[in-house]
């Protein structure tokens, strides 16, 4: 038989076989749809009556991709959520709260004149408005401290400073970048009457001799006398600024000695 032949016929049995075997593959995925696994998946009816299923909107309502629980808990991987009467901080205040109502006349007065006054009369000199100054803040510190009678403040005293500070802003030739020194009348015009002990917000409430220990802008303090050693020069007298007394310190003293370095020290007297 030529060879060709042979080869013919081989091609045939192969492609025949082929054939048969695309065929019976076809057959066993149609045994295998997905309508028969279906029907066989499915249980046989018992006539029992199911439970319905649970209702998809409760949930959907309970689930963790809606941000609750129903027992209250957090969702799982976020941390639980603190009550609404858990306290975020202590609240920052100023040691001088903030009061109701006018000014005391007198304190309105005299912080008028230290704040007030300069603003208009550099804006007279320079142009433009009076800007910012803590004329309001001064009065409203002082009021409170008059109120609750822990400074005293005279009349006539508040009157000699008026003057004396009208007299100062005459002209221009005062006017520089930062505020003009007061005259000596307005110093010293904001007298303490709390005893040692006392709680106290200011140095200026406490009677002379003592300092207010421990005062901040937030923190009150107590009224103790002059330390022998320790820090100084540490704290921030908010009515002593507020009322620009700056040398409060000489009637309030924080040191038996002297301050020098932040720290109280033994006065070095020279040999004779």
């Amino acid at each position: 038989m030529p060879v060709s032949t042979d080869r013919d016929r081989l091609r045939r049995l192969c492609a025949a076989a082929l054939i048969l075997q695309l065929g019976a593959a076809c057959a066993r995925a149609q045994r295998s749809s997905p309508d028969a696994d279906a029907g066989a998946a499915s249980p046989p009816d018992t006539g029992e009556t199911r439970a319905p299923p649970p209702d998809a909107g409760a949930t959907a309502a309970s689930s963790p991709d809606t941000g609750s629980s129903p027992s209250g808990s957090s969702p799982s991987g976020s941390s639980p959520t603190p009550p609404a009467d858990t306290p975020v901080g202590d609240e920052i205040a100023p040691v001088y709260p903030k009061a109701e109502g006018a000014p005391d006349p007198l304190a309105a007065r005299l912080c008028e004149a230290l704040h007030a006054l300069p603003a208009r009369r550099k804006a007279a000199c320079c142009g433009g408005g009076p800007g910012f100054h803590a004329g309001a803040e001064c009065a409203r510190a002082l009021s409170f401290a008059l109120r609750a009678k822990a400074v005293t403040l005279s009349t006539d005293a508040v009157g000699r400073c008026v003057e004396a500070m009208a007299r100062s802003l005459e002209g221009c030739d005062w006017v520089a970048p930062v505020a003009a020194p007061v005259p000596s009348a307005c110093e010293g015009i904001v007298r303490g009457a709390l005893g040692e002990g006392a709680r106290c917000r200011s140095s200026l409430e406490c009677a002379d001799g003592l300092r207010c220990d421990g005062v901040g802008p937030t923190d009150a303090g107590i009224c103790r006398a002059p330390r022998a050693a320790g820090p100084c020069g540490l704290s921030v007298d908010a009515l002593a600024a507020v009322t620009r007394q700056t040398r409060y310190a000489e009637a309030h003293p924080e040191c038996r000695g002297r301050c020098a370095g932040r720290a109280c020290g033994a006065v070095t007297r020279a040999a004779p």
